[in-house]
Order: C-alpha cells, then structure tokens, then sequence
C-alpha cells in the first residue's frame, strides 16, 4: 500500500473515530444525567470514547508517533473532543429550556 494511502486512511480513520468520541461524550452524559450528576455522567462517557479510541486506533498511533508526542497529540484531540461535546449538549440544553 503506498504510503500516501496509508496516511491518508489513517487520517480519515481518526477524524471518523474523534467523531464517534464527540457524539459518545454529547450522548452518553446527557442519556445518564437523569440517574447521577453531570459530572459523573462525563466521566462515565469520557471512558466509553477512551475506549473506543484505544480499540479503533491507538495501534496505529504507536506504529507511527512516539509516545511524548503521541501522547501531546492526543490529548489536544480528545480534549477538543471534549469541549465541542460540552458546546454541543449546553446549546442543545438551551434550545430545549432545560
């Protein structure tokens, strides 16, 4: 497989799995806040995405990144991830009244 393939699989790939992370972490939270705290509902759907990550993709990150850097990496994706799901769910929340 050429090389351009591969990188270019490999992007759509993430930008596909960091996706799936955001609506995990906008539907998960909201799903389960009618049974705990918001705050534990995030974390709950924080490990759900996590895992997903892991499973989908992190193989390929460590084939190709080190792991300072796939680490710094990383964690401005999920947190990205993370921050446009929390947009996401207080606009959702603000149309609804709730």
């Amino acid at each position: 497989m050429p090389a351009a393939w591969s990188t270019r699989r490999f992007v759509v790939t993430n930008l596909g799995v960091w996706l799936v992370m955001v609506i995990i972490l906008v539907v998960v939270p909201d799903w389960l806040e009618q049974w705990m705290a918001l705050e534990l509902a995030r974390g709950i759907g924080w490990a759900v995405a996590g895992l997903i990550w892991v499973v989908a993709v992190e193989t390929e990150w460590k084939a190709r990144f080190g792991p300072f850097s796939r680490a710094s990496l990383q964690l401005v994706l999920w947190v990205g991830a993370a921050l446009l799901a929390i947009w996401i769910s207080e606009q959702a929340n603000l149309r609804t009244g709730i």
